[in-house]
């Protein structure tokens, strides 16, 4: 198991730092920008040069990747449901994810933009839920079909 939270810890790191540095790249260039700017300029003004910055919000970046990671094997418990499963790992994820949204500086933390994001999140969170519902219930009629020709 622990083999497996250290897997699952790298590569959400890995995979953090690579869609939060494409995304960045994105942002700048959605606002016309001639640098990368990592986050909001409210970020970026904590820090004493751009480089010190963007390598915090790399490794922003690299906890936000480890959250939905590591928070994945929720799924691997046996014991519980498909449905506290999902609970917990909605909880999860939207309270860390939140934080370090907050943290990096995103949106301003007050009612409505923080409202905004909570309703995006779980938009996402529903449509990849239903995502994966779709995948499982797939695989699960495949398997039932390789069975029946036994």
């Amino acid at each position: 198991m622990m083999r497996r939270i250290w897997n699952y810890t790298v590569s959400g790191a890995i995979g953090g730092l690579f869609i939060g540095f494409w995304l960045a790249m994105l942002f700048s260039k959605l606002n016309s920008l001639n640098r990368l700017f990592p986050s909001s300029p409210a970020f970026i003004s904590h820090f004493d040069s751009e480089l010190t910055a963007t390598a915090v919000a790399g490794g922003m970046w690299m906890a936000m990747g480890v959250v939905f990671s590591l928070s994945s094997l929720i799924f691997w418990v046996e014991r519980w449901s498909i449905t506290k499963k999902t609970v917990l790992h909605f909880i999860v994820t939207y309270v860390l994810f939140s934080t370090l949204a907050v943290v990096s500086q995103w949106f301003p933390f007050n009612f409505a933009y923080f409202a905004n994001f909570t309703i995006i999140f779980i938009i996402i969170y529903v449509v990849m839920w239903m995502i994966e519902m779709r995948k499982a219930r797939q695989t699960i009629a495949e398997i039932n079909q390789k069975l029946a020709k036994k």
